[in-house]
């Protein structure tokens, strides 16, 4: 029992020892989950000051949708975004029937001579004349309808001549049709469409609103 005692004795010296003695052990230090940023996402300082060098306007009176879609169209890149709204309560929509725009003003005035010799020939009536601004320039317009049956009548009847035509709707209201633009400072005043807007002939109304940011200052350090 006594060699039992001092053997067991002699163990748990040599054992102690070594846990003082040698090299510590290294802890792998566990990933923590990261926690979500502000607005759950992340905001480039450039973007940032991107956004605040937008301007943004609400511009009105334009005689025609047409007129403010081909506006936004001649904007170019200095419109960062844009949409067309009408004010007032909605009325029903008229439908105006069309030859898609030609390549040219030239093969468009060709193209509407031959189509109004065709409908002589086939003693159709319609009115038909090029249409010579907007998003459908170097189009023919053959009529604006107030129901979409007889706007596909016609289109039917001038089809059978050999000619390609579509329909659009134009939606109406009883308010001033608007367009809402986010334009970026960078580009927007050496832009010829704004400068001719500013300088007030187009009898437009510009109205400068408070844009919406992405981003706040306080995000960033």
């Amino acid at each position: 029992m006594r060699y039992i005692a001092i053997f067991l004795l002699m163990a748990n010296i040599v054992y102690f020892s070594w846990i003082r003695y040698s090299d510590p052990l290294i802890t792998v230090p566990v990933a923590s989950t990261p926690g979500l940023l502000l607005n759950s996402g992340l905001t480039l300082v450039s973007e940032y000051e991107a956004q605040h060098a937008l301007n943004c306007f609400t511009i009105e009176s334009f005689n025609t949708i047409d007129d403010a879609s081909s506006f936004i169209a001649e904007m170019g890149e200095a419109a960062f975004s844009s949409n067309v709204n009408l004010s007032g309560d909605p009325l029903s929509s008229e439908y105006r029937v069309f030859i898609p725009p030609a390549s040219s003003l030239e093969i468009a005035t060709i193209t509407l001579n031959e189509l109004r010799e065709s409908l002589i020939a086939a003693k159709l009536e319609a009115k038909s004349y090029l249409i010579a601004r907007g998003m459908l320039e170097n189009g023919i317009a053959m009529g604006v309808f107030s129901r979409l049956g007889d706007a596909e009548a016609a289109r039917n009847a001038i089809q059978r001549l050999g000619y390609t035509l579509e329909i659009e709707e134009i939606p109406r209201s009883t308010g001033k049709i608007q367009v809402q633009l986010q334009v970026l400072e960078r580009y927007v005043l050496e832009n010829p469409t704004w400068l001719d807007l500013t300088a007030g002939p187009l009898n437009l109304t510009i109205t400068e609103n408070v844009c919406e940011t992405i981003a706040q200052g306080s995000q960033f350090p």
